[in-house]
């Protein structure tokens, strides 16, 4: 017949006999917890370690009843998250629920928690929630971050009268709890990283889909015009960039070349250089008169720009091949370099006085135009300042001086020469370094000799 009464001697000879059972055996707790600290070296997948952790605590601590690893967010007061729920009996799972006075006292002191008989201790206050869940032996031991800050818990208990829980088995517990944290933090950075890798590898996606998108902005081909070849190059310094370039074909056989620069890299430049392609194209078709156009395309682009705090260089040219005359309109940019068949120095194809000042910087501005005429076998170059501002691995600008002189070295010079020499010597300045200063755009003009 069993005895209700707890006190009497013979539940007493039971609980001893029972205890001694439990604290036998210490080769095979030193296995499992070898076990156990292996297991979560092994693996960084938390979700299904932690199940099968579970069941060797069960083997470990043989008292217990139900294991919980809860974790706690970073809100104040925190949110208490179970992030493993085991009990021997799978069918109380669902409904099994943890003392969160006992869990919350732990995370905040940073120690370790444990009650023989749970629903007499005074110790920590405990709830009548102990009570309730009838808890009879509990030990709880935080998890503490690398960052030496509690994040959670590890929480044994047992609803047996006759099993209790000891200090070595607390100790055994904080053994565990040690191992666990690391592996939880480890398991955090894991996804954290995963997490950042799919991060990267969307923006990568979004940044080549920009890169094709500003790529659609720039000419497909070269220019096509009868007594004149061209070559272009260009290269973001990032993915995407702010410089740009085209070619616009006119009324009356003639073309339009444009090249500009817009303040900054990147994303932001790119979307500008895409608004600064469009408004081109429709100033230079609609406006026959060119520094007219320029004013008209400054007007449209201020409120934009200003907004974004931004300015752009910019050079516009219209060649008229019947009569081999080209016209310049001028806004901040460098002005195109002039290289002739004959030889000689390396110069400016106009005066810079004819420099306007860069688009989106004023309002109503007015500019001014000028004209030149290549004769055979000429070449006319255009380039942003990320040419001659190219700079070395020890930060050395290649410099129009260094410019210049690699030009005049091409013998019979072609646009596709005058191009390829220009880049062999850029790359060649520029070894050593991963990406380039500033987005480099060349566009060379050549009247066929």
């Amino acid at each position: 017949i069993p005895d209700e009464d707890e006190n009497t001697c013979v539940n007493e000879i039971l609980k001893q006999t029972t205890q001694q059972i439990l604290d036998t055996q210490p080769a095979e707790k030193l296995r499992l917890l070898l076990d156990i600290t292996g297991a979560f070296s092994k693996t960084l997948e938390l979700d299904t370690l932690l199940p099968k952790i579970a069941d060797q605590m069960f083997q470990l601590f043989k008292q217990a009843d139900r294991c919980f690893l809860i974790i706690a967010d970073d809100s104040n007061p925190p949110k208490l998250m179970p992030k493993l729920v085991k009990s021997r009996k799978p069918q109380d799972e669902a409904n099994a629920r943890f003392s969160r006075t006992i869990v919350r006292k732990c995370i905040e002191s940073g120690q370790a928690f444990s009650a023989d008989d749970a629903s007499r201790s005074e110790e920590v206050g405990l709830s009548q929630s102990v009570v309730d869940f009838r808890i009879r032996s509990v030990m709880c031991v935080p998890l503490v971050g690398i960052n030496g800050k509690p994040f959670g818990v590890v929480q044994l208990d047992t609803q047996d009268r006759s099993k209790r829980f000891t200090q070595d088995d607390l100790k055994l517990l904080w053994g565990v709890a040690t191992q666990a944290a690391i592996a939880l933090d480890n398991s955090r950075l894991h996804e954290q990283s995963i997490t950042e890798e799919r991060s990267r590898a969307a923006m990568d996606c979004d940044l080549r889909l920009a890169q094709q998108v500003q790529f659609s902005f720039l000419p497909r081909e070269e220019a096509q015009v009868d007594g004149y070849e061209f070559k272009a190059y260009y290269k973001a310094a990032k993915e995407v960039g702010g410089d740009y370039y085209g070619y616009i074909p006119l009324s009356g056989g003639r073309m339009g070349v444009t090249i500009g620069d817009v303040a900054g890299k990147g994303v932001a430049a790119a979307l500008i250089m895409a608004k600064v392609s469009s408004e081109t194209r429709y100033v230079l078709s609609t406006e026959p008169d060119l520094p007219a156009a320029v004013a008209k395309l400054n007007d449209e682009l201020y409120p934009y720009l200003d907004n974004l705090q931004k300015f752009v260089t910019f050079e516009a040219c219209i060649l008229d091949p019947k009569s081999h005359t080209w016209s310049i309109c001028n806004a901040g940019h460098m002005i195109p370099l002039l290289i002739r068949k004959t030889g000689g120095p390396i110069e400016d194809v106009v005066h810079a006085d004819i420099t306007g000042i860069p688009l989106g910087i004023m309002e109503g501005m007015t500019f001014e135009n000028a004209t030149f005429t290549l004769e055979p076998g000429d070449q006319i170059l255009f380039y942003s300042d990320g040419v001659s501002e190219s700079m070395s691995a020890n930060g050395v600008a290649f410099g129009m001086d260094k410019m210049k002189e690699v030009i005049q070295s091409v013998k019979d010079p072609t646009p596709k020469t005058v191009v390829e020499r220009l880049l062999g010597a850029i790359n060649q300045h520029t070894v050593g370094r991963q990406y380039p200063h500033d987005d480099i755009t060349i566009v060379c003009c050549g009247r066929k000799a």
